[in-house]
């Protein structure tokens, strides 16, 4: 009897070990599972991080790009602007007169218009009406002599305005009028 106690005791002893065999047998796979798991779990979270990086890089380029299209369209339109200021000004330079005596000086002459008909316009010309400013290269001795040959063509009584702009030297006119000093 006491055989079989002592052999109920081993073959249970037995049981219980080769059950616990088998249980530490799963928990190693779980814990190789669980392993693998956690390693992937770290990889997708540094792809994702990176990813996240990537954008906030992405969204920092393109606001900063917005910014400079908004930078150059403000610019744009400003030069656009400035373009048509150019356009609308006339720089050009007409000659009232090519006669010339070797002691005249250059004198440049601004005509304003008083919105009528160009005089001695002809055809298309005298249909449109001068309300700007030309500037005119007038030939004489004296400021008042320039101011005088530009009058007789373009009479203030019709509601043109001279002014002279430059003096022989090519400045604005500030000294004594009667003696502007060679070109």
């Amino acid at each position: 009897m006491i055989t079989t106690y002592i052999l109920c005791f081993f073959t249970g002893y037995l049981g219980v070990l080769m059950g616990l065999r088998l249980a530490l047998d799963r928990i190693a796979v779980a814990r190789h599972l669980v392993n693998g798991l956690q390693r992937d779990r770290t990889r997708q979270v540094a792809a994702i991080r990176e990813a996240a990086r990537g954008c906030r890089t992405a969204k920092r380029k393109a606001a900063d790009s917005d910014l400079l299209v908004g930078r150059l369209t403000a610019e744009a339109a400003k030069l656009e602007e400035k373009l048509k200021s150019i356009r609308k000004s006339d720089n050009r330079l007409v000659v009232l007169d090519e006669r010339r005596l070797p002691e005249d000086h250059r004198w440049i002459v601004v005509i304003s218009g008083g919105g009528g008909a160009l005089p001695e316009a002809t055809g298309e010309e005298g249909n449109e009406n001068w309300s700007g400013n030309l500037r005119f290269l007038v030939w004489a001795t004296t400021m008042e002599r320039a101011v005088k040959k530009a009058a007789t063509r373009f009479p203030p009584s019709r509601g043109f305005k001279i002014e002279v702009a430059t003096a022989p030297n090519g400045t604005p006119p500030g000294g004594a009028p009667s003696q502007p000093t060679a070109a």
